[in-house]
């Protein structure tokens, strides 16, 4: 029951389950496999749902399952297995300086607690040292183990979520007090277009934007207001000459959405990534059909236009990724404050006795220049200061700003 029998020409090969997650369906499908003792499960890091809002169906049939220790010989295997796992797929291993996992649990006491038979420990332990050791935005404790039972999972509270929860709330509340209504996702002040959004989103497949009758008809997400933009900024007579992407509240999302704006802004969009397990590196370059005439063309972009993008410590993964791609490309200016970092892809995980947790994975979203690759985890420099919060929102003044002081 804890094993997948995999056919060769040689005969077969019973590999555990866990391995089989760790090995193949995590890093392939960006899924884990799960299995209670009755059923053997296939979901996302947020298919079971929590105890707060609710179980999902799956996660009630998780939870059906017995509850109780776990075996020695489970314990050890487990926590072998999550050695392994985090040695081979952690992506911020060089930058944490951990040269094993280990080596780290018994330097910091935890490899008694993860090796006890009492699977709610184990847990307790490995959700403290995600959320106090590793401490990056990106590695989180999701669900605990079936074997415990259904159970809340309390909020991160390690150094670096107290301090971008600082950010949010400083950054939010003076927008808030610019725009105690709502901000406007896309607002015209003078010749300047402001362009804002929490998240990248794309909720459908290009079909949904090609098909629809009008940008009523089209999904509620990034790739719309990116096309409402553009069609404003391009209308006849219009009188827009700066473009102002505002991402000093975004805290990241959708890959693809990411590169779509990116395509917007520069024509060429490059996304370049490597394999912090492998070592392999690769460079992409994409383009967007912004105006939906299925050309890729110089109609697409507003690249001709005086480009802008704000940043802030909030500015977290994508939000980050975004202003490193703009930055190096050279016809971008970066206002605010440095970017606050996050450059691998999520990557959900699971343990052997049942635990659902996500980590930095060995994807590293990075940029290239001069044919090197820079990690961008550090996050990204503007090329001008605002100082305060509330600066970033008092738009007639920012405009004034950059119509006078910005070259």
């Amino acid at each position: 029951a804890y094993g997948i029998k995999i056919i060769a020409k040689d005969g077969y090969y019973l590999v555990p389950l866990q391995t089989m997650s760790d090995i193949l369906v995590s890093p392939g499908t960006l899924q884990v496999m799960l299995f209670n003792g009755k059923s053997l499960i296939m979901g996302t890091n947020k298919g079971l749902g929590n105890v707060y809002n609710g179980l999902t169906p799956l996660g009630e049939i998780y939870y059906s399952g017995k509850t109780g220790n776990r075996s020695k010989e489970l314990a050890d295997f487990g926590y072998r297995e999550l050695c392994f796992a985090l040695d081979n797929l952690y992506g911020l291993k060089d930058s944490h300086d951990i040269h094993n996992f280990d080596q780290i649990f018994w330097q910091i006491g935890y490899d008694n607690y993860l090796t006890d038979e009492d699977p709610f420990l184990a847990d307790e332990i490995l959700f403290n040292f995600i959320d106090d050791h590793l401490d990056d935005l990106h590695s989180s404790f999701l669900s605990y183990s079936y074997l415990t039972g259904a159970r809340d999972v309390a909020e991160e509270s390690g150094p670096a979520n107290r301090k971008i929860d600082d950010a949010i709330e400083r950054y939010r509340y003076a927008r808030y007090e610019c725009y105690p209504d709502g901000y406007m996702e896309y607002e015209e002040i003078g010749n300047t277009a402001y362009i804002t959004f929490d998240n990248f989103v794309m909720k459908d497949y290009a079909r949904a934007y090609y098909e629809a009758e009008s940008l009523e008809d089209m999904p509620d997400d990034t790739i719309s207001l990116v096309i409402y933009a553009h069609q404003q900024i391009t209308r006849e007579d219009s009188p827009i000459e700066n473009v102002v992407l505002d991402l000093s509240n975004n805290l990241g999302g959708d890959v693809d959405a990411g590169i779509f704006v990116m395509g917007w802004f520069l024509g060429d969009a490059p996304f370049s990534v490597k394999n912090t397990l492998t070592g392999a590196m690769s460079t992409a370059t994409y383009r967007a059909d912004v105006n939906l005439d299925r050309v890729f063309d110089e109609k697409d972009t507003v690249a001709d236009k005086n480009l802008y993008c704000l940043i802030s410590p909030v500015s977290f993964s994508c939000g980050n990724l975004v202003p490193a791609a703009l930055k190096s490309s050279g016809i971008v200016t970066l206002l605010g404050r440095t970017s606050g970092g996050g450059s691998c892809t999520v990557l959900p995980l699971s343990t052997a006795w049942g635990t659902l947790f996500q980590i930095s994975g060995p994807t590293r979203m990075s940029f290239l220049k001069n044919g090197s690759f820079y990690d961008i985890d550090q996050g990204i420099d503007p090329d001008y200061t605002i100082s305060k919060p509330g600066n970033y929102y008092n738009r007639e003044k920012l405009t004034e700003y950059i119509n006078e002081n910005v070259f």
